[in-house]
């Protein structure tokens, strides 16, 4: 992890805290696997849009850490922010979107490639903080995804990560992806 605050956004400023209660996963929506480039933009006074507490870069599968685990961010609208730590992992550069939420890509092999190394980090990301926070990552509300929140009633209406799974065919769910988490909590992969 390395520690990439965004102290220039106004949502670090804005100073607030959470008590955590859960994590939530994001895909970027955009074809960008470079994290650096959102942590870069992002990091202006002039950001007020979303701040997320972590970015995961596509190319290296780097995870760059934007916010103190424990602030409040800006990343699933409605009561998520309050509760849950945000995180959201890059798109490969091969991606060319028609609309929100479906896209072309013409490098197949390539996408599934990143979108796999992205996915394995967040795995072991989100059991380093099912740990460090005690979370349950099968409970309810615990682990959820963007477009979760959105059915659940506790985030905005959006359509990731999934979309940018069922695209390229991985193969991956959030179900899958919650057990995945209490795989690697329980084998603490991460200290590996």
């Amino acid at each position: 992890i390395k520690e990439t605050i965004l102290t220039n956004n106004p949502c670090y400023k804005a100073g607030r805290t959470i008590a955590v209660k859960g994590l939530m996963l994001h895909s970027v929506g955009c074809p960008q696997p470079s994290a650096l480039v959102f942590v870069n933009n992002w990091n202006k006074s002039t950001y007020d849009r979303a701040c997320v507490h972590a970015f995961i870069d596509g190319n290296t599968g780097v995870i760059y850490q934007c916010l103190p685990w424990s602030h409040r961010g800006w990343h699933g609208g409605g009561a998520s922010n309050n509760t849950h730590i945000g995180v959201e992992m890059c798109e490969p550069a091969s991606l060319k979107y028609i609309t929100n939420f479906s896209f072309e890509c013409d490098d197949l092999e390539g996408a599934r490639e990143q979108v796999s190394r992205v996915y394995n980090a967040a795995v072991e990301l989100f059991a380093y903080l099912s740990d460090k926070y005690s979370l349950d990552p099968l409970g309810e509300n615990v682990i959820i995804s963007h477009s979760e929140a959105y059915y659940r009633g506790l985030g905005s209406d959006h359509f990731d990560p999934e979309h940018l799974w069922n695209g390229l065919g991985m193969g991956y769910t959030m179900d899958g992806f919650r057990k995945d988490v209490n795989e690697a909590l329980k084998n603490r992969i991460w200290e590996n």
